[in-house]
């Protein structure tokens, strides 16, 4: 399986993974960071629980709110060179009920399927 770790601002994961599991379920190996305004040298925290959710699981998916965020930045770090982590931007609610339904993909498969959807799943009527 696959572990899910969802780095926002401020509380903003911890809240969208409390309506998820309202409406799909108690999740295993799904954790948040959050991370306050003006947060600094975070990147070992970061490291770390990565590397405690792969001990546990085969890979691990990063979902973070902002593309270029600070959640984002120190994530990018733990992803670099390392095949068994997959990072995907801009979490929301129908995103994060995606992965945690789909935890037997593998994590390329799955970070594909999240941009996919997500993309077709922004509407205008």
């Amino acid at each position: 399986m696959i572990g899910i770790i969802v780095a926002t601002h401020d509380h903003f994961g911890k809240e969208l993974l409390k309506t998820a599991e309202s409406i799909v379920g108690t999740q295993e190996d799904v954790i948040t960071i959050s991370v306050a305004p003006g947060t600094i040298g975070m990147k070992e925290h970061f490291v770390e629980l990565g590397e405690e959710t792969l001990e546990r699981n085969d890979e691990l998916l990063w979902l973070v709110d902002i593309f270029g965020g600070t959640p984002f930045r120190y994530v990018s770090q733990c992803v670099v060179d390392d095949e068994r982590q997959h990072l995907v931007t801009g979490v929301n609610l129908p995103m994060l009920m995606e992965a945690l339904m789909n935890r037997k993909k593998t994590g390329s498969e799955l970070a594909e399927l999240l941009v996919s959807d997500s993309q077709t799943g922004i509407r205008k009527m």
